[in-house]
């Protein structure tokens, strides 16, 4: 049996929370295990915080707004997209 958790303390704390207690009382085979997601989502928090990343997503929206806002400039980026050889896909 196994268990997934935003990783509270009372779902895998180490000593009364509910994993503990399912694997000491029910189950001696109980895994409980951190969700992914949550996972993935502190980590992504945590490297935002950092100087280098905050100045890539800033440059990332500086180009979204440049290419999405003029069909001139769009045109530009297809024309960079062509000479780079990719299929010049929309900037998300």
């Amino acid at each position: 049996m196994c268990i997934g958790a935003n990783g509270v303390s009372t779902f895998q704390g180490i000593i009364f929370k509910v994993t503990t207690l399912m694997r000491t009382e029910q189950t001696p085979y109980f895994i409980g295990i951190h969700c992914m997601a949550h996972r993935m989502n502190l980590v992504m928090q945590s490297l935002y915080t950092m100087p280098m990343v905050s100045k890539l997503e800033s440059l990332f929206q500086i180009l979204y707004w440049y290419f999405s806002t003029s069909q001139r400039h769009h045109l530009e980026f297809t024309k960079l997209a062509k000479i780079v050889e990719t299929k010049g896909l929309k900037v998300l």
